[in-house]
């Protein structure tokens, strides 16, 4: 955080005229920007379509003493009259003050040609005279015409330090375990300052900050505000990788080896934290399942970007909303970022149509997985591999390209007894018979066969509480695999996956689908019958 303002006060030493900060926290980056401009010896002003031009005054000790009206407030009550009096007071020889203009909110006037026009000229101005116009607004939205013109500066959320301070505050001298207290900070990160404090406000009354309950309910407040946002899901997780994954050994062998990369012997050493990982297979072999349980397994929290919500319909929106995704991600680092689906969002030949959205989306997510330094760890997942563009595909932008292919045999049976297990099923002791029948099952329809026979069993007699081999028997036969159905792109994937992808098992699936596209038909046929059969 004090890096970007440090920037911003080079820039402002370099005598740069127009500036634009990208935040929704205008509280923070005013006082950081009126703490620059008394160290600087330059006169602060701001502007807003409430309050109007104001001045702020200080002391000696370079701290804020009073704001007050501006001799020129009735004048600038319209952000036309504003830039008429910045640019004529700033022409005028008897104003020599270096002086900054904060102007806030100012993106809603850009629809105004003249506007533009004038922040042009006023960029040669201001720079002759050391006088700064700063635009702020929580959304970046900027003509065409003024890209040249205007220099962009995004303002990360607060990192540790800032929410230590903003802890400081809250607490009031109080003592406060420092264990705790950095599990306190951790549990904030992601948020802007006001939200920390009100979380932190709210643990103290609840529960106290020295409560180990106090970290839940910042979490809490944590998981709703990023769900505010409508592009970040944040889950709290408790998959473990052994317990709730069938088979992938080779795949959980290198989640566990890379987890030790986290460590800080491990960055003495010299070790990079991973970047992250795809995965491609088959639907319903457990992709996302995996996703989860990385979080688990590594201790960190797991955030989830539904690519298909980032864009809309509104100009800059789409853009906006990624910038955030990932500042919103590297202010929770570390940090599992999944990507479900990911070439829906980032499908090939998305171009022209959309005015270039998908291009300059895909674009910022490329280039932020290439050269990101937090570690915010994505695991992306695709069904489709036509869909993805090849620039995804490349070295350097995932550490490695794992492929989910159908389960053997062996791990068909390791899934079974998860399920059963879960169900606290226990009796089942025929696990290989149950494998050999639901050959061609994905993870996914192996679940929904326990879940069947539960149901089965429970309609033949409600006091039962074990199911039999029998249930399970009959439900199976009543499951068409999407192995059946979407042969052809299976067969496709997996040839292509043969020489271009890492095996997520240790064992290759060699069940080749020999499946009759009649009998597949009537199988659905039948199926579908029986179920409006059950119905009437």
């Amino acid at each position: 955080m004090d890096k970007t303002f440090d920037d911003i006060k080079d820039m402002l030493k370099a005598n740069y005229p127009l500036l634009y900060l990208a935040t929704s926290e205008y509280g923070r980056a005013m006082q950081k920007l009126r703490r620059i401009a008394f160290e600087l010896d330059y006169s602060f002003h701001t502007w807003d379509n409430v309050d109007g031009l104001q001045s702020h005054i200080k002391t000696q000790s370079n701290r804020l003493e009073k704001v007050e009206k501006h001799k020129a407030h009735g004048e600038t009550k319209g952000y036309q009259e504003l830039l008429e009096f910045i640019k004529r007071d700033t022409e005028s020889s008897t104003n020599s003050s270096k002086e900054i203009f904060l102007v806030e909110d100012f993106h809603k006037y850009f629809r105004d040609e003249k506007v533009i026009v004038y922040l042009r000229k006023l960029t040669n101005i201001l720079k002759a005279y050391d006088k700064h116009l700063i635009l702020m607004s929580p959304f970046l939205k900027l003509p065409d015409e003024l890209e040249k013109y205007v220099t962009i500066v995004n303002v990360p959320l607060p990192d540790r330090d800032d929410l230590q301070v903003r802890l400081d505050v809250v607490k009031d001298k109080a003592e406060v375990n420092p264990d705790l207290e950095k599990y306190l900070i951790d549990s904030a990160l992601g948020m802007t300052d006001m939200e920390a404090d009100l979380a932190f406000r709210l643990a103290k009354q609840k529960v106290g900050l020295n409560s180990k309950d106090a970290t839940r309910i910042i979490s809490n407040e944590k998981e709703q505000i990023i769900k505010k946002s409508g592009i970040l899901d944040y889950y709290q997780v408790n998959e473990e990788l052994e317990k709730n994954v069938g088979g992938l050994n080779n795949l959980k062998l290198w989640l566990k080896q890379r987890s030790k990369a986290f460590e800080r012997k491990a960055k003495n050493f010299g070790l990079k934290e991973p970047k992250g990982i795809l995965l491609l297979g088959v639907p319903g072999c457990g992709k996302s399942l995996t996703a989860k349980c990385v979080a688990t397994e590594w201790k960190q929290p797991l955030l989830r970007l539904d690519i298909g919500k980032v864009f809309q319909a509104e100009v800059g929106s789409s853009e906006n909303n990624i910038r955030l995704a990932i500042a919103t991600a590297e202010a929770v680092a570390p940090c599992v970022l999944w990507i479900d689906e990911i070439e829906k969002g980032l499908s090939v030949g998305g171009g022209e149509k959309d005015g270039g959205t998908n291009s300059r989306v895909f674009s910022t997510i490329l280039t932020w997985m290439q050269e990101k330094t937090k570690p915010v760890f994505v695991v992306a997942t695709a069904n489709n591999i036509s869909d993805l563009p090849p620039e995804l595909l490349r070295k350097g932008r995932f550490d490695e390209i794992f492929f989910v292919d159908l389960p053997t045999q062996e791990e068909r049976k390791n899934i079974f007894q998860i399920h059963l297990n879960k169900h606290s099923q226990t009796n089942i002791s025929d696990i290989d018979r149950l494998a050999e029948l639901s050959k061609y099952f994905n993870g996914a329809e192996i679940e929904e066969a326990v879940k069947e026979a539960m149901f089965l069993s429970y309609v033949e007699d409600a006091e039962k509480s074990q199911i039999s081999i029998r249930h399970l028997e009959k439900a199976i036969e009543q499951i068409v695999p999407l192995a059946q159905t979407m042969k052809r792109k299976i067969d496709g994937l997996r040839d292509w996956a043969t020489t271009r992808a890492r095996p997520a098992s240790s064992e290759r699936n060699t069940e080749k689908l020999e499946i009759n596209e009649q009998e597949t038909e009537t199988k659905v046929v039948q199926t579908k019958r029986e179920k409006e059969e059950d119905i009437f």
